[in-house]
């Protein structure tokens, strides 16, 4: 089996809302919510105490899980964009594979990277390291569009 070289970038991770993000976390939410109210009707059978802490599940086992889904697309955490043959990943606190399909370029340090179902912002230390990672994506995924930020195309002017 030959070696393919790996490269990894370090960068500033956000994942960015998706449809495909908001269905899952409707899908995920229905759940939660059945759930808490099987635990609300079953513990206000147990009185007034029983159903103040009915209403205290329901509210953390269907509101915290959405509340920490929102915060993950709203702050960056540190990651790597990690490139190997046609394989790229992006890694923070799990590991996606992403099947690239367009590059939205918002800065000379940062990018929108887009795939199926799924897309991250990714801010590069350097715009060096960043036109060596596209460079990389580009060679890996010849058919990856890339096109310029509203905000990119406003602050070149």
């Amino acid at each position: 089996m030959p070696w393919v070289p790996v490269e990894e970038f370090p960068v500033q991770v956000r994942l960015m809302i998706t449809a495909r993000y908001v269905v899952l976390l409707a899908y995920v939410a229905f759940w939660n919510v059945l759930v808490g109210l099987f635990l609300l009707l079953v513990l206000g059978a147990l009185g007034t105490f029983g159903l103040v802490a009915g209403v205290v599940a329901l509210m953390g086992y269907s509101g915290f899980p959405l509340w920490i889904a929102i915060a993950r697309t709203r702050r960056k955490t540190h990651g790597w964009l990690r490139i190997q043959g046609r394989s790229v990943v992006v890694r923070s606190l799990d590991w996606i594979p992403v099947f690239p399909k367009l590059i939205e370029w918002k800065s000379p340090q940062v990018i929108v990277l887009r795939g199926r179902g799924i897309s991250y912002e990714l801010s590069f230390l350097t715009s060096e390291s960043l036109t060596r990672a596209v460079a990389r994506i580009r060679t890996a995924y010849p058919g990856v569009q890339e096109i310029l930020a509203e905000t990119y195309m406003q602050d070149s002017r």
